[in-house]
């Protein structure tokens, strides 16, 4: 895709400037789910979103699009996702935890930091390390994530067999700075 790196913005979602695009980007995260993870994996991204614990951040970039109606040109938006990330806060009697449940960069925008980019926003947003601990599960055979997730910050911890199903195993992994 050509599109410039830096009309990516990243936002907290849902929110009321895109109200009027709630069910297209949850559309769009669904299809984002069924073809990038295995049909155990893919997760009901409504029902996670309205979740009181999870938080959602969306990269998009919008298309402005022409359209002529009665010889008139109007002028509409539409914005396209570009990657997710959806993180859960646990609470903790030490200190509070931000789990990562999901992180999805659409395919022809993988290698230009956008992953990085999101899993940097979210622990900032929850100001981790100082008043946050945070972890996340990876398949074990995912290297280019678990790559992203040690350049970004985090070190394996543990291999947790048959995490995913049997067969499939995870690493848990924590932010360390």
């Amino acid at each position: 895709m050509s599109v410039r790196k830096d009309i990516i913005r990243i936002t907290i979602f849902p929110n009321k400037p895109f109200q009027k695009y709630t069910e297209t980007i949850l559309n769009q995260i669904e299809t984002f789910e069924r073809k990038n993870f295995p049909k155990n994996e893919a997760m009901a991204i409504k029902k996670e979103v309205s979740k009181r614990t999870n938080t959602l951040l969306v990269a998009y970039y919008e298309q402005d699009i022409l359209k002529e109606q009665n010889t008139q040109k109007l002028k509409s938006t539409k914005i396209i996702l570009v990657g997710y990330i959806i993180y859960s806060n646990i609470s903790s009697t030490q200190m509070p935890v931000t789990r990562i449940l999901k992180l999805c960069v659409h395919h022809s925008f993988r290698g230009i930091g956008l992953g990085e980019k999101l899993l940097r926003s979210v622990l900032e947003r929850m100001d981790v390390p100082k008043r946050s601990n945070a972890d996340l599960h990876v398949d074990v055979e995912r290297t280019v994530a678990i790559n992203l997730y040690k350049k970004v910050g985090f070190n394996i911890i543990k291999r947790i067999v048959d995490y995913y199903e049997v067969g499939r195993d995870a690493w848990l992994m924590e932010f360390i700075n």
